[in-house]
């Protein structure tokens, strides 16, 4: 089993220190991208990433400090980086090497710069989404950039994994970088739903953000490795619903 899911805009780079680490597996096409955006003037900057002019300005500052090599002294593991409402139920802080390691296994965070992070990969801070419309090597966005290495990543990984089911709980904007139809693990969306004051139950963004994180914790406490083992989230309330699930999407929804 693998599980997908998006980075955060809020990142923090004075987090836990720990000895182990990667380096994301798509570093090349990175500089590209990085070489990209620095030919871009602070108009066209501001322009493509629809920011006021004090974000462009630090977005400007951050391309123009990226350097390679990646080490400890210049950047952090992404577990430890991305904060925010899906982040602020994965408690990176307190988990021992041994589940930090269960979700370097698992856990798979898209990104715009880098293609996809596993937990321990290092990274300097950046502000790019994948659904960013910035022309490189020909590609038309970030998406197309990165769909046959993400893809072909995700394959590599279901190799030596006995559970061939990629669990999707990244954004509609970052699972799209996904091509369904190259992928060869089955896909399973899962959808958080939660009580309406008019009745009912409906997707409320912020409580799914949260809801996501917390089912990633769910996986890296409880050690689980199989998909079915997801089945069994309870955190904030939230019980799996057999009768509104389907064989492609699990639903999830909050008690009342």
């Amino acid at each position: 089993m693998q599980i997908i899911t998006a980075p955060s805009k809020t990142q923090a780079f004075n987090g836990r220190d720990f000895a182990d680490h990667t380096l994301p597996s798509g570093l090349a096409k990175t500089e590209r991208i990085i070489a990209r955006l620095k030919g871009l003037n602070f108009s066209e900057l501001g322009k493509l990433m629809k920011t006021s002019d004090k974000l462009t300005e630090a977005t400007r500052r951050r391309i123009a400090q990226f350097s390679l090599p990646f080490s400890l002294a210049n950047a952090r593991q992404a577990l430890f980086t991305f904060q925010g409402d899906a982040y602020s139920a994965i408690c990176s802080d307190s988990y021992s090497a041994a589940q930090l390691h269960h979700a370097q296994r698992h856990l798979v965070i898209l990104s715009g710069l880098y293609g996809s992070l596993r937990p321990l990969d290092l990274m300097q801070p950046y502000r790019l989404e994948m659904g960013c419309r910035l022309s490189v090597d020909g590609a038309s966005d970030l998406c197309h950039f990165w769909r046959d290495e993400v893809t072909s990543a995700m394959n590599e990984a279901f190799c030596n994994d006995g559970d061939k089911t990629l669990i999707n709980l990244a954004s509609a904007e970052y699972a799209r970088v996904i091509d369904r139809k190259a992928l060869q693990p089955k896909f399973i969306n899962i959808t958080f739903k939660q009580p309406h004051k008019k009745g009912g139950y409906r997707t409320i963004p912020i409580h799914s953000k949260r809801a996501r994180g917390a089912m990633i914790h769910f996986m890296i406490t409880g050690a689980i490795d199989i998909a079915e083992g997801l089945l069994e989230f309870n955190l904030g309330g939230y019980r799996f619903n057999r009768k509104e699930s389907t064989e492609d999407e699990w639903i999830f929804l909050q008690d009342q």
